[in-house]
């Protein structure tokens, strides 16, 4: 970090010599000399310690910033509740395709390690007015989502 700050003061320090510099000297031919000596040396300023840089980085003297990626878990939070309320509405729409109406679905899902796992969905059919089998339940529902049967619950 050091030698990032003595680098940046150098390169402040070489600014404001050419601005004293510019303002001193009287418009001319040797202003125009001047300040060509004054580019090469601030080119010079600022390719030389590169070199030196680049040996301390891959002896390894130097760290890098780190590009380490963080998780925004409200943004997270977010997405799990989007992607439970699709997968509620398809699953309500397909049993609305099979003429089955008034089924209440809810989604209980997690982000583990980056993964989206569905621990269990409920599938509430105390509103439907009729009868309908588990097992027509159980494959409405994995026609939708690809999951164990197991982890279907259903309230009548």
């Amino acid at each position: 970090m050091e030698f990032f700050s003595a680098y940046i003061l150098s390169i402040v320090g070489i600014v404001l010599l050419g601005v004293i510099v510019d303002l001193v000297l009287v418009d001319g031919q040797v202003k125009k000399y001047v300040k060509s000596i004054f580019v090469l040396f601030v080119i010079f300023t600022l390719v030389a310690p590169l070199p030196n840089l680049i040996n301390n980085i891959k002896k390894g003297e130097i760290n890098l910033p780190s590009s380490e990626i963080e998780i925004n878990e409200s943004y997270l939070d977010i997405i799990l509740k989007q992607k439970n309320t699709a997968i509620i509405l398809s699953i309500e729409k397909a049993f609305e395709d099979d003429d089955i109406k008034g089924v209440t679905v809810s989604v209980d899902a997690e982000y583990k390690d980056n993964i989206y796992t569905i621990n269990q969905i409920v599938i509430d059919l105390e509103k439907v007015n009729y009868s309908v089998s588990n097992a027509k339940v159980i494959e409405i529902v994995q026609s939708v989502v690809k999951i164990d049967k197991e982890t279907i619950k259903i309230y009548d």
